[in-house]
């Protein structure tokens, strides 16, 4: 299934949210250490979820940011190329949506949490994400 352990999505969504290891491990009562090694874990985990979906489907892979977890790919349909966008969405998993496909308020919801958006406007993540 593509997605991370609940303990470890916890910890990688802290992360992402521009928390420091040293914040993390005070808040959740645990080692410095254990949090850089989730993280480290989480990151591996993402990247090859990311790239596994892409040699699957047969995407190019574009961009792929597993600290913030997404991935840009194009997708070969029949003549025509389109973009497609994958999140690492926590508790639900990887969500892929095609570039001219409309994204869920929850898609924009998290996308301004992590910081990836200012506002919950799709053509600004869309920007920011191919920047």
């Amino acid at each position: 299934m593509f997605k991370l352990p609940e303990g470890m999505e916890r910890i990688w969504l802290m992360k992402a949210k521009g928390l420091r290891e040293i914040e993390i491990a005070d808040t959740l009562g645990i080692s410095r250490q254990a949090v850089n090694k989730a993280v480290r874990d989480a990151k591996a985990k993402l990247f090859e979820m990311f790239f596994s979906l892409a040699e699957v489907f047969g995407f190019e892979v574009v961009r792929v940011n597993v600290e913030k977890g997404f991935m840009v790919a194009n997708a070969k349909i029949g003549q025509e190329v389109k973009r497609v966008y994958f999140f690492y969405i926590p508790k639900m998993g990887v969500r892929a949506f095609f570039e001219d496909s409309e994204f869920p308020e929850y898609l924009l919801k998290h996308a301004l949490g992590l910081g990836l958006a200012k506002n919950l406007n799709r053509e600004e993540l869309l920007r920011r994400l191919e920047e």
